[in-house]
């Protein structure tokens, strides 16, 4: 019997051990180390294989002496402590190259990848009906921590020009509006002293609720008329610092005071000036009740370009009140927005002033769809003609990576009759940084 269970036993090992031959062959491009030991372990198997033949030999020919049985499971015993010996030193070869295999792709960026769609049908009283379809904006965004202190984010994005009636007209070169450009990359910090915020690169400025927000992210198919005509088609997109003060608390009410100095470079303000801008944001934030808040805030910006002259003066006030129900907040949702610039240019002497505003209401149904309205009004900013538009929208999320929106826009100038605008955009995105607002 002890004989048999011998048989067993190296029957037991020597399955085991077959497999495993082409397994450790199969490791090619392991390191010269390893595969000096995988040599090991196979002239080792092939040691176990050769004395287990020859152990069925002798049991054929009928020798069954216990003797030789003692020899046989003192054989099995060395054999069987030399193969999990070798398969250890494989395993941990083999899982210390699968650690360097998964640090090397924790250095990685995540990549996301943003399409942004976009059809107008415009008809314009007295004039030709106009179609536009382009591809509005591609987005590639790279995102990374890069040790336990600083994270970093770049989008990099592609632009169509298209034109939608009622916004300001820019006068551009030949090829503007295409190719790449790196919209926003910056580096922040984390984790600083009294929880103060650092943010250093290209970055949008904190001044309002639209300008922080990518065009593919916006609850409208494009930005109201006052920010474009103060900020840019963009927004305030700058090259400097930000520092974020410690919040304080007063009351029901917290604080938050945002400082930065940037390059002013945004054409809208500073016409692509070299020398420095200001900015000063303070937000003040009120919890209602468990379930609605009110956020208020002030900006001012100020910068010149000395060597026009120009000095740019910008004042912003904003508002918002959101309802979001406990255990509900996906599936309703309203939120009613609003702000008015105060903008001056002192150019040479000759100073223009303007000043316009917008109000936004957005009611979500359930998790799918949203409706949205908003009414817009700018004066005659630059020498340009007083403007009212309203705006009226519905968006249907088919999934947290895809969604559509139809949109109506009625535009007014105070000199002559309205145009009407149908809009349908399509926006998808790939990658970890996915839409927000779904």
């Amino acid at each position: 019997m002890s004989a048999m269970r011998t048989i067993f036993y190296l029957s037991l090992i020597a399955a085991a051990s077959v497999p495993a031959a082409p397994a450790l062959r199969a490791q090619g491009t392991r390191a010269d180390s390893l595969q000096a030991k995988t040599d090991s372990l196979e002239v080792r198997i092939r040691e176990l294989e050769a004395r287990l033949d020859s152990l069925l030999a002798a049991l054929a020919r009928g020798e069954r002496t216990q003797g030789a049985a003692q020899t046989a499971a003192a054989e099995l015993e060395a054999l069987r402590a030399a193969a999990q010996a070798a398969a250890a030193e494989t395993a941990a070869d083999t899982s210390q190259q699968e650690s360097r295999t998964r640090n090397l792709s924790a250095l990685n960026p995540e990549i996301s990848v943003t399409g942004d769609v976009l059809g107008t049908y415009t008809a314009p009283a007295g004039d030709e009906n106009f179609f536009s379809a382009v591809p509005r904006e591609f987005e590639f965004g790279f995102e990374s921590a890069l040790d336990p202190y600083t994270r970093t984010k770049v989008f990099i994005a592609t632009e169509q020009d298209f034109e939608i009636a009622g916004f300001p007209e820019e006068e551009e070169e030949e090829g503007a509006g295409h190719g790449f450009e790196i919209e926003e990359g910056y580096l922040y910090w984390v984790g600083l002293p009294a929880k103060l915020g650092l943010k250093v690169g290209k970055f949008r400025q904190q001044i309002g609720h639209y300008n922080r927000w990518h065009t593919h992210a916006l609850l409208d198919v494009e930005r109201p008329l006052p920010t474009v005509a103060f900020l840019g088609e963009d927004g305030l997109i700058q090259t400097g610092a930000s520092i974020i003060l410690p919040v304080l608390t007063l009351g029901p009410s917290t604080q938050t005071l945002t400082l930065e100095f940037n390059q002013a470079s945004n054409e809208a303000l500073f016409e692509e000036g070299v020398d420095i801008s200001f900015l000063g944001n303070l937000q003040s934030f009120w919890d209602v009740s468990a379930s609605s808040y009110i956020q208020v805030g002030a900006t001012g910006v100020y910068g010149q370009d000395e060597g026009l002259p120009l000095r740019s003066r910008l004042l912003g006030l904003d508002f918002a009140y959101r309802w979001r129900p406990p255990g509900r907040s996906l599936y309703r949702d309203f939120t009613l927005k609003g702000e008015w610039y105060f903008g001056e240019k002192d150019l040479g002497g000759s100073a223009l002033t303007g000043n316009g505003g917008y109000l936004q209401a957005n009611f979500r149904l359930n998790r799918r769809w949203i409706l949205g309205a908003r009414a817009d009004y700018l004066d005659g900013f630059e020498g340009g003609t007083e403007l009212l538009q309203l705006v009226s929208n519905v968006t249907w999320w088919q999934s947290e990576w895809v969604y559509l929106r139809l949109q109506y826009n009625f535009v007014k100038p105070n000199d002559g009759d309205g145009n009407h605008t149908l809009l349908l955009q399509t926006v998808w995105a790939m990658g970890p940084h996915k839409h927000e607002a779904y």
